[in-house]
């Protein structure tokens, strides 16, 4: 049962954490977070619990989906007592990873949550959305702290730069069209 409360504990964290600018609503950590898959597989002798199939986490109006989802726990000192496993410090879902929340969608292939860092790492294919405004890239990190993000590609642009793409429509006072009201747009 620890081992759930654990990853019930990480998933609050990583769906509250993720996010494409500080205009991001965060959840409420202590909402309750229901995790389903095809199958939980937890090896306590190497202090990890594995989702496969069709992960889903929901907290709230937060959503993250991935094929597999992977909780990594700290190992505890000899003399610290209980089963040898801690506190969450990673997890890593991959398989297209979406988080959607009712502003934002974020999709890569895989993502990464360090908690010692406070960063979520998003890599492959990245597109994150807010409203209209998209931006693309290979590698996005978000420090959830500072709700900092840096996007990264390795496509060339001109003078055989990397370069990052992102569109970015600006809001108006004077806009009736209530655009920036709008859902995320699908990736």
């Amino acid at each position: 049962m620890k081992r759930a409360m654990a990853a019930a504990g990480l998933a609050a964290s990583l769906l509250g954490g993720l996010a494409v600018g500080p205009a991001m609503a965060q959840n409420n950590s202590s909402a309750p977070v229901d995790i389903s898959a095809d199958e939980q597989e937890t090896i306590t002798s190497q202090c990890k619990t594995i989702f496969r199939g069709a992960v889903e986490v929901l907290q709230e109006t937060s959503r993250l989906r991935a094929a597999k989802m992977t909780l990594y726990n700290q190992k505890k000192a000899k003399g610290d007592g209980g089963n040898g496993c801690g506190n969450v410090d990673r997890v890593e879902a991959e398989g297209e990873v979406f988080y959607v929340t009712p502003k934002q969608v974020v999709r890569g292939d895989r993502a990464t949550y360090d908690y010692s860092s406070d960063t979520i790492v998003v890599t492959g294919n990245v597109v994150a959305v807010q409203g209209q405004d998209v931006a693309r890239g290979d590698r996005m990190v978000v420090n959830t702290k500072t709700n900092d993000v840096r996007m990264e590609s390795s496509a060339k642009g001109a003078g055989k730069k990397n370069r990052v793409r992102a569109v970015v429509y600006p809001s108006t006072s004077s806009s009736t069209s209530g655009d920036s009201k709008k859902p995320a747009a699908k990736p």
